[in-house]
């Protein structure tokens, strides 16, 4: 495997950590893959960071940089992979231009369907377990390079054109993707990730299955707690652990997803819409919305409604402006 050269980050460059926000992908359980290309042209300092409820595999395309992760800080190249999981602040100092990107979020239930305590936990786990930045930013050699981008690049043309049975190809190649990348670092001599108490992960498989069936109701943790058999407090630590934040976090990521994806729809009010997601106040809505996606929900409505006329790639992103995209 070859090595990646990481240092600790100094604290006069952490500057980028108070920028860090939350971004959440028009992710549900209908469409839990989305996709987003990034293309840079212009030079530009150091860009914002984010971080959000899902998981990011990330393909340079094109281009060189600086990726901080957490309190770490790597150079990245045309070729590498980037593994990011829930709730990890990431940014990148774009060093060489034009860069091109590709990026796949996708829910953790995508894996999670396969068995909390099967292959589906332990690929999860590969993004979920503590670890280095080397860890996260993978150089992988020419072969692979050709093979993984063929993979995303097939993923972005049917998520573009959406042809019959485009989502099951999006899981089809996404399992392969990752099933690739753990069996080559196998190979490489990396250990396999493992499930720490196997117990736990089916008790996570339960809570995420309860804030499925009932986000659009108050959930309090005492229901959570009861529903999945824990105390509130191995509840806290559990999605801590595994999910890298709160369950109060996931929540309001969850209800946001599933209210982005209405507002899309033509003749949703807002009013609707946050009821329906399972908030009982707009101004808490509002202010939960503008937290995850950095706009009001009217605004995303507005701007997204006149999308849902047009081809059905329109739920993609592209992006020339030089600033890092939310």
């Amino acid at each position: 495997m070859v090595s990646v050269r990481t240092k600790t980050t100094g604290l006069t460059e952490l500057n980028w950590l108070a920028e860090v926000r939350e971004f959440a992908p028009p992710l549900a359980l209908d469409s839990p893959i989305w996709m987003r290309e990034v293309q840079t042209n212009l030079e530009v300092a150091m860009p914002r960071g984010e971080k959000h409820p899902c998981c990011e595999i990330g393909f340079i395309l094109q281009g060189e940089g600086i990726a901080f992760i957490e309190g770490e800080e790597a150079r990245f190249t045309s070729g590498d992979l980037l593994l990011i999981g829930p709730g990890i602040p990431h940014s990148f100092q774009l060093n060489q231009y034009p860069h091109r990107e590709l990026t796949v979020f996708f829910m953790p239930a995508v894996l999670l369907e396969m068995g909390p305590l099967g292959d589906g936990a332990r690929l999860l786990r590969r993004f979920t377990m503590r670890q280095k930045i080397g860890q996260r930013l993978i150089r992988l050699p020419a072969d692979y390079q050709s093979r993984f981008e063929d993979l995303i690049r097939r993923m972005r043309t049917d998520f573009h054109s959406r042809p019959l049975g485009w989502e099951m190809r999006l899981r089809s190649c996404l399992t392969e993707l990752l099933v690739d990348i753990v069996q080559w670092e196998q190979g490489q001599g990396a250990a396999t990730p493992n499930i720490k108490g196997n117990e736990d992960w089916a008790k996570l498989e339960h809570a995420l299955a309860y804030i499925r069936r009932n986000f659009a109701e108050p959930i309090y943790a005492t229901d959570l707690a009861r529903a999945t058999a824990m105390s509130e407090t191995r509840l806290k630590n559990l999605f801590d652990q595994t999910l890298g934040m709160p369950w109060t976090k996931f929540l309001q990521g969850y209800r946001v997803r599933q209210a982005a994806t209405q507002l899309c729809l033509p003749g949703q009010s807002v009013t609707e819409v946050a009821m329906s997601a399972g908030f009982q106040s707009m101004s808490h809505f509002i202010r939960v919305f503008r937290k995850f996606t950095g706009t009001a929900p009217s605004i995303y409505a507005k701007n997204q409604r006149p999308l849902s006329n047009m081809a059905p790639h329109a739920n993609s992103c592209v992006l020339t402006h030089a600033r890092f995209p939310h």
